[in-house]
């Protein structure tokens, strides 16, 4: 166990400055306990995998609205690769849900997840909002001329301080190794996307707070 330990922290070490400053992963003070034989996935990591993968579906849609409509030829680059990005952690989210004895879909619904405080799998809970994707979408949907770029940047960043919450919540605090390690691995290209998000942000006037630590680990009220 120790020698695990030890290779993780070694890996952690190894890893470019700027994505461990970003990856600031947190243990839980109140640990979940792994599931014992029978027993369903614990309700956090049952969460978890319900938000990403409705997380993935949302950004294959604004990947869609964006090639299809997007007259920069770098924006729609850039859309197709969060698209890509996503669609390809939605297979791997498939295949962890699959391999797992979930609870009851009724029990991951989101009034059964307020009662977790942040929906149980973010640490900010202004991420909670399990309708950022839809909301996105349609302002998108109904986005013209200069404003369809902005509205996409803007919506984006939004979104993705949403999906590294919640990443790293699943990363810092499941018992399960495995979805606790797709969670960390999965990171990586989530925040290169969002670094491209901040490159593009300036050319529609957007500001971003880059500095420090992500989000959800400074103060709740400089969430967007």
């Amino acid at each position: 166990m120790r020698k695990i330990a030890a290779l993780a922290l070694l890996g952690f070490a190894l890893m470019p400055a700027p994505v461990w400053s970003q990856a600031n992963l947190r243990p839980d003070p109140n640990p979940r306990v792994p599931p014992q034989p029978g027993q369903s996935l614990p309700y956090e990591d049952a969460l978890f995998l319900k938000e990403a993968a409705l997380a993935g579906r949302g950004q294959a849609e604004l990947g869609r609205i964006v090639a299809e409509r997007a007259t920069d030829d770098a924006l729609r680059a850039l859309g197709q690769r969060i698209a890509d990005t996503q669609r390809t952690l939605g297979s791997e989210i498939e295949r962890l849900a699959s391999s797992r004895n979930l609870p009851p879909a009724s029990t991951l619904k989101q009034e059964e997840a307020d009662r977790f405080g942040a929906a149980g799998t973010v640490t900010n809970p202004a991420n909670a909002r399990e309708d950022l994707s839809a909301k996105a979408v349609q302002s998108l949907s109904e986005a013209s001329g200069e404003a369809f770029g902005k509205t996409y940047v803007e919506a984006q960043l939004r979104l993705h301080d949403r999906l590294v919450d919640l990443y790293q919540t699943e990363a810092s605090n499941s018992p399960d190794r495995e979805l606790s390690t797709f969670a960390i691995t999965s990171l990586v290209a989530i925040q290169k996307d969002r670094d491209s998000l901040y490159q593009m942000a300036g050319r529609f006037g957007l500001e971003t707070h880059r500095e420090g630590q992500a989000i959800q680990y400074g103060d709740p009220a400089k969430a967007r």
